[in-house]
């Protein structure tokens, strides 16, 4: 019987699997000479793969008796993480060492590990049909 992944271990795969993603990524760009296209994608994917992690923490604060409070707690969360989304974009901004558009991508990279993986499985899955 196959028991349901917790929070901890999917974090540690989608957050791990968005690192190898952008950092391997990253490195194709800079082999293509393309500097500021890979410390972008590094600088997003380490964000996001830090916003997961504080997301999948934060669950545990939300949940309380008072609905006051757990709203309190769930909107300082998420503006927490927004402050934290933004560091790696005024970063990029303020910087000529980072493409923009590659750090906005790369602020996606747990996303997009979601994304490939699920799909992958929609395609294996119709393919064995």
């Amino acid at each position: 019987m196959k028991t349901d992944p917790t929070v901890i271990e999917m974090q540690k795969k989608y957050g791990s699997r968005a690192l190898v993603l952008a950092i391997g990524s990253g490195l194709l760009f800079l082999a293509l000479g393309q500097k500021e296209i890979c410390r972008g994608l590094v600088l997003g994917g380490v964000f996001s793969a830090v916003n997961f992690a504080l997301m999948g923490q934060a669950l545990r604060f939300r949940l309380s008796d008072n609905r006051k409070v757990a709203a309190r707690r769930s909107l300082l969360s998420l503006l927490l993480r927004y402050a934290l989304l933004a560091i790696p974009l005024v970063l990029a901004v303020q910087s000529d060492r980072f493409n923009f558009p590659a750090t906005a991508v790369g602020l996606f990279m747990v996303q997009l590990v979601i994304m490939i993986e699920h799909g992958s499985r929609l395609i294996v899955g119709a393919v064995k049909h």
